[in-house]
């Protein structure tokens, strides 16, 4: 199952469930979504990041290995297949009780704040990434990232970075630090309507109106419009997978 959307109607057949039962328990966790909508996920292969975590859980799925296939595939799920309160609390809770629980478990275990993390997917020019407003997880705070209050995790959804950064990694991003050539990035373009389009490339020089930077996969080197691509935050280290 080389996609998002074949994994989804894989998991969704085994369950026994129509599209459009699917797409009923997709809204009762907290994001709407008809029977269409699950059609066009299938079909399509992939997914907009904000509705990830609400299909996960839907389908008692940890989010990494629905996005990647990678990992334990019910990494962090507790609940029952049939769990209807869950569901029922979801609808009014949304991503942010799901997440709260989350991020106090994760607390608890490391002795540290844990770390928030992002989706991703495939959804701008340049390759770019289009990252969720919302975290879709929390994981114990590496070491590295102590003290930095808006450090951040988020995956990798495209191969323009390969073998350095694969798709299903999860970044470690440390968005106060300076950036220099030579160091490893993650470019952010916020645009009106509130996306977050992002770019992971290395960065080979700057200056007030670019960056130049490099990608491997294929390998190029092209300038990137500091107007456009306003931050360069520096990626710290990655985790094959969240765990």
């Amino acid at each position: 199952m080389t996609t998002l959307g074949e994994r989804v109607k894989a998991e969704r057949r085994a369950k026994g469930w129509s599209q459009a039962e699917l797409a009923r328990r997709v809204t009762r966790a907290g994001y709407s979504i008809t029977q269409g909508g699950i059609a066009q996920i299938e079909r399509r292969g992939d997914t907009e990041p904000k509705s990830i975590v609400q299909l996960a859980q839907a389908l008692q799925l940890s989010v990494n290995w629905l996005q990647s296939n990678r990992g334990d595939k019910t990494l962090g799920v507790s609940a029952g297949d049939d769990d209807e309160q869950l569901l029922a609390e979801g609808g009014k809770r949304g991503r942010r009780g799901s997440a709260a629980a989350a991020a106090s478990a994760a607390a608890r275990a490391s002795g540290r704040p844990p770390l928030q993390v992002f989706a991703s997917a495939q959804g701008g020019s340049e390759g770019a990434m289009l990252l969720s407003n919302e975290p879709v997880s929390w994981i114990p705070r590496d070491p590295r990232l102590e003290g930095i209050q808006d450090a951040y995790g988020c995956f990798v959804s495209g191969d323009s970075m390969e073998p350095a950064y694969e798709r299903g990694n999860l970044l470690l991003v440390n968005p106060s630090a300076d950036v220099s050539p030579g160091d490893d990035c993650v470019f952010l373009r916020e645009t009106a309507d509130g996306s977050r389009y992002v770019l992971i490339k290395r960065l080979v020089r700057r200056n007030e109106a670019s960056w130049t930077v490099k990608q491997y996969n294929p390998a190029k080197t092209y300038t990137l419009a500091r107007r456009e691509w306003q931050k360069a935050h520096l990626v710290i280290g990655k985790y094959n997978r969240a765990s």
